[in-house]
């Protein structure tokens, strides 16, 4: 098969800008300034803040699309995509299906992970007794695995009496070919019996470790994107209906939140964003709240309210989601305005962007977003990342992150290892030379004098001070 990239040859491509990643956009500290002022202090939302008011985690995400999916609503635009997106085969529920199988057989590449982020939940005094047991379940099973692997390994000492006694040169790691054993059906039972519930319990703080490592919707995203560079229809289409049907769940999640929000008295964050002049705020997050409170706000990775047919380099725009019809959007309007087929060919897609470590540009205005960003970020004093992970997809971001050597930066987030790791990483600190503080009552780690991590559930954090 010839699986040579061929950027401009076919119909179904993106802008041609998308060829190349945008990454020399004035990092630097002196980058000129395309308004009078700049505000001094730079809020970063993470995806954290927006699963803090309720929406779900990246994790989370395709769990609750394919609970969507069987409502009234969520069969209506699912019926309207496959309608439009003839031939296509992908399913929500069979991915997860399949997701499941996968790593009940092959435990391999996720089992550590998930292990020490499970040991350092038991570490906590949070938990009640289900949760706690069913933490330490999933610690003995796995490391029984890491037992058994571990005791069959060649040592050093065992190497070289197989070659004194026998003169033959191993030639393998083990004495076991792991490759060829098979899970008792117990055991994957037992998998699989903690992966469903894992998918239907997402605020199990234990649980919450497994399905992260199981379906992640960021990267499903970026595996079908590709399809743009290689005209594959198949591909196309599959990018199409997840990246469409993500939309008008988030859209029905917030259209759900809004119907609700004579309940909610207050947004944790949001609430303390309101009126803020003196900040400019940067969100990862792609719902209409950061607008809400912080008109200026900067969307990084794309929003709601907008979408492109990338193959006119046209834009367009949603007036009010919180009024939209989602099953008269999806049968009328995105019907009308795709054809894949045919002389007139139109791709409209969400304005989202797939995590991928080299940007493509999909709209022109991802040109200025990014300028912008970089230039804020270049001239802040202060920035404040609050439930935003160092992933490797934000790379470009990190990038412009790290090219300001003199502001104070401080991170929230609930999980203070992890977000001490991702920090330093990214600063190119060593994760172990740190102060140790209590701010707030939470405990936090500062680290060059500059770089400060609290480990704090978004929901109870004052930002005030910083503000």
């Amino acid at each position: 098969m010839n699986t040579q990239i061929d950027i401009s040859g076919g119909h179904s491509q993106v802008n041609p800008a998308a060829t190349h990643a945008i990454q020399n956009y004035f990092y630097g500290q002196q980058a000129p300034s395309s308004e009078p002022t700049v505000p001094p202090t730079v809020v970063v939302l993470g995806t954290g803040v927006d699963a803090a008011v309720g929406f779900p985690t990246s994790g989370s995400l395709i769990p609750q699309m394919t609970d969507w999916l069987a409502t009234d609503e969520g069969i209506a635009v699912d019926a309207a995509l496959r309608k439009r997106l003839k031939g296509l085969r992908f399913r929500f529920d069979k991915f997860v299906d399949d997701a499941i199988e996968r790593l009940a057989h092959d435990l391999d590449r996720e089992r550590d992970a998930i292990c020490a982020q499970v040991n350092r939940e038991l570490e906590q005094d949070y938990l009640d007794d289900r949760q706690r047991k069913m933490g330490q379940l999933i610690v003995r099973i796995f490391q029984k695995i890491t037992d058994v692997k571990n005791g069959a390994a060649i040592d050093e000492e065992t190497e070289v009496l197989i070659r004194e006694v026998t003169g033959i040169e191993p030639t393998e790691e083990t004495i076991i070919d792991f490759s060829r054993i098979n899970y008792t059906k117990t055991f994957e039972s037992i998998i699989k019996h903690i992966l469903q519930t894992s998918l239907h319990d997402t605020e199990n703080p234990i649980l919450r470790h497994v399905y992260t490592q199981l379906l992640d919707i960021g990267q499903l995203l970026a595996q079908y994107f590709y399809g743009f560079f290689t005209n594959r229809q198949g591909q196309i289409k599959t990018y199409l209906y997840i990246a469409w049907t993500l939309w008008a769940f988030l859209v029905h999640k917030e259209q759900s939140m809004a119907a609700a929000s004579a309940r909610v008295p207050s947004l944790p964050i949001y609430a303390q964003l309101q009126g803020k002049e003196s900040l400019q705020v940067i969100t990862f997050n792609h719902t209409t709240m950061a607008a809400a409170v912080s008109p200026s706000a900067i969307y990084f990775n794309g929003n709601l309210t907008d979408y492109v047919d990338i193959e006119n380099k046209n834009a367009l725009h949603v007036e009010d989601i919180h009024a939209l019809d989602l099953a008269d959007f999806f049968r009328h309007r995105l019907s009308d305005e795709m054809s894949l087929e045919g002389e007139r060919l139109a791709i409209p897609i969400p304005s989202f962007m797939p995590p991928l470590k080299l940007k493509p540009v999909i709209t022109g205005s991802y040109i200025k977003t990014w300028y912008r960003s970089a230039e804020v970020l270049a001239r802040a004093d202060r920035i404040l990342i609050l439930g935003h992970s160092f992933h490797s997809g934000g790379a470009f971001f990190n990038d412009m992150l790290r090219a300001n050597r003199r502001a104070d930066i401080l991170l929230v987030d609930r999980d203070l290892e992890t977000a001490c790791n991702g920090l330093c990483t990214t600063f190119q600190q060593s994760a172990h030379r740190y102060t140790p503080l209590t701010l707030q009552g939470f405990p936090a780690r500062k680290y060059d004098n500059r770089l400060t991590v609290i480990g704090a559930d978004l929901r109870e954090i004052d930002l005030r001070e910083w503000l």
